[in-house]
């Protein structure tokens, strides 16, 4: 099977660039990066070629074989050059099997989160109501690229402008779709192993800046419950009795609310669900952690001549510009730049996890004396990513017209107060974790954590995207560090006779209490089925229209049409416009068409917006821009109708063709 073959080709050619610029802790250490690493570099390296192809009959062909050759020449390249010595044997002490056992619990945990919020029963996509904004949006990009020949891209909700979304992820999907795998067997198995590798360094970068492995055990199993709201108390207040809060609990259907009014507050932002919806999530964290293990990793090696030494991190400043007398540039620097130049992959990646990469970096600036060697990766990661960034932003900032700073996140009139009482309540008794971690640490574990806290204040200041909502992202970034302090803390309190290790086990549960919770309504959700094979609909779009039509409908999120890879001419706006898109214009265009009445002026307008089929149904009569002065008549008399939902499957649809030129 080809796709096979590409994943294997993926994890070789990321484990030839790793090898030649980081020492690995673990052989799981080992295999994560390389995944990771492999599958962003050749998500770009594919997309890239199959661009260059646009105009050939099959452009995603020519991108694979592209990446083909790309791994050859790794391959020959690495043949010729000694890698970095691994660094397996400075392991704390500790039991392999149950490293494994931890990481397989995690697997089981990370399939049943993936397939429970995706899935393809009979043939048609299904997936959560609580998910099915992005995987409506998510899923059209993919289908667009499988089977709506997006070169160049453009976004199946607005067309005609440059795709100004973090699709990488979405688009390797779509080339595993591509080369034999069915789309959501892709999606979920790419998102599996990205959650594992991400719990493999998250376990490898506690293990490393804390000397334990129990607490890297600790931080994989609270990496899946890191929401610690208080919002389970007054919830388990309600409820009258035992029984009767077990069957609530076992039955319930949403997100435990938070007591705020907020916006955003009851939709899981905050809960491991996030990682659900959002694919591309955790393999973008992942890199950022990839980073970070390497840097801990060279100011611990650079710091072992010094006589100040603690377990874990180093307790005194290393002098880490000058380096050894042995390094040579090539030792001291390559990494660094590599390391940068992942950091600058990522905006078409995940913008958000590329913006929080710099403020972390930039804490470690402020806080570290390690400076040289930041700068240079900071540099590289601007060098490689600010072009992209520029592109993704172009006219975002004209058209929204936010100020960057805005104070409170989504608390309407903050105050300070209102902002400390948020947090408390929000993170709870971890709070409490982290400052106990912070009591036994050294100061320089305690300077790691202002570093890594750096993004709650840029939560709280600064609004980085159309959509202040948007800044949660950060916050779920942030409560990873969080969860892995405190999980040294439970480790600490647990050290040293029965009774300890029930406090500890006691405070954990208080802790995530909140996060098992919200676990119930992602199992219980209802789903949303879109028809695909064997249905009349999608039958019909792929033997009578082109992979590069447009149709003119409602704003739909998920439809056959989409997952046909066709796009609309306007789809769901709240994508558009958070990724800056001119809505207001393309709205007036929508109005200006059908409230046309001239037929040779409505003709004139849908071939100028270059609209091949109108597809009307109960749905757009509804639409709130055009039904006051909606007419299906005119498409009725002067347009062919092409198709025709007789049976009501798809809220009465007819569709029409626009004539040609």
């Amino acid at each position: 099977m080809l796709s096979v073959l590409y994943l294997a080709g993926m994890l070789y050619f990321g484990d030839c660039l790793c090898r030649c610029f980081y020492r690995f802790k673990s052989i799981q250490h080992r295999l994560a990066t390389a995944f990771l690493v492999g599958l962003l570099v050749s998500s770009i390296i594919t997309y890239l070629g199959a661009l260059a192809f646009a105009r050939a009959a099959q452009p995603m062909v020519w991108g694979n074989i592209i990446f083909a050759v790309a791994v050859g020449l790794a391959a020959l390249k690495t043949l010729r050059r000694s890698p970095l010595n691994d660094d397996y044997n400075s392991r704390p002490a500790g039991n392999d099997k149950w490293d494994w056992l931890c990481l397989f619990s995690c697997f089981v945990f990370s399939s049943w989160l993936m397939w429970v919020t995706l899935d393809f029963p009979n043939g048609d996509f299904q997936f959560g109501f609580k998910s099915w904004s992005d995987f409506g949006a998510n899923l059209s990009v993919s289908q667009s690229f499988v089977l709506g020949h997006n070169f160049p891209s453009t976004h199946p909700f607005f067309p005609g402008e440059q795709l100004r979304y973090h699709f990488l992820f979405w688009f390797q999907a779509a080339n595993l779709a591509f080369l034999g795998m069915s789309l959501v067997s892709s999606v979920n198995f790419l998102s599996i192993l990205s959650m594992l590798a991400l719990v493999i360094l998250v376990m490898t970068f506690a293990e490393q800046v804390f000397a334990s492995r129990a607490v890297a055990r600790i931080s994989a199993i609270l990496f899946f419950f890191t929401s610690s709201s208080l919002s389970y108390i007054p919830f388990l207040r309600t409820l009258p009795g035992i029984s009767q809060a077990v069957k609530s609990i076992r039955n319930a259907t949403q997100f435990v609310h938070s007591g705020y009014a907020y916006r955003g507050e009851d939709w899981g932002a905050l809960t491991v669900g996030i990682f659900a919806n959002q694919r591309h999530l955790s393999s973008a964290i992942g890199i950022l952690f990839i980073t970070l293990i390497f840097l801990v990793d060279r100011y611990q090696h650079k710091s072992v001549s010094s006589p100040r030494v603690s377990k874990g991190l180093i307790a005194e400043e290393p002098a880490l510009p000058h380096g050894r007398a042995t390094d040579t540039f090539a030792s001291l620097y390559k990494p660094l730049l590599f390391s940068g130049a992942l950091i600058g992959f990522l905006p078409y990646w995940n913008s958000a996890v590329f913006v929080s990469a710099f403020i972390v970096l930039g804490g470690l600036w402020l806080f570290f004396p390690i400076r040289t060697y930041l700068l240079c990766l900071i540099g590289m990661a601007i060098l490689v990513g600010l072009p992209q960034v520029l592109m993704l932003r172009a006219g975002t900032l004209t058209q929204t017209g936010h100020s960057l700073f805005h104070w409170g996140y989504t608390i309407p009139e903050p105050t300070l107060w209102l902002v400390v009482k948020y947090l408390a309540w929000t993170f709870g008794l971890k709070w409490l974790l982290i400052f106990v971690a912070l009591w036994f640490l050294t100061n320089a574990h305690r300077r790691l954590f202002l570093a890594l806290s750096s993004l709650v204040v840029v939560v709280f200041t600064l609004q980085l995207s159309t959509d202040v909502f948007n800044n949660h992202k950060l916050l779920n970034i942030w409560t990873i560090f969080a969860t892995i302090f405190a999980s040294y803390a439970l480790w600490r309190i647990g050290k040293g006779g029965f009774l300890r290790v029930g406090l500890a086990v006691v405070l954990a549960l208080a802790m995530s209490f909140g996060a098992i919770l919200d676990l119930f309504p992602l199992q219980n959700d209802s789903v949303i089925t879109i028809p695909h094979q064997n249905d009349r609909l999608t039958n019909w779009i792929f033997q009578n229209t082109q992979p590069s039509d447009v149709f003119l409908t409602h704003s739909f999120l998920a439809h056959p049409i989409l997952f046909s890879g066709r796009k609309l001419f306007l789809g769901y706006t709240l994508f558009a416009w958070t990724a800056g898109y001119n809505v207001g214009q393309r709205e007036a265009v929508y109005k200006q068409i059908f409230k046309e009445r001239n037929r040779d002026e409505l003709i004139r307008l849908l071939r100028q917006n270059k609209i091949a089929y109108v597809g009307i149904d109960n749905d757009l009569k509804g639409n709130s821009l055009i039904k006051e002065f909606f007419d299906e008549s005119i498409f009725q008399q002067n347009f062919q109708k092409v198709f025709e939902d007789t049976e009501n499957r798809y809220a009465g649809l007819t569709i029409y063709k626009v004539h040609e030129q």
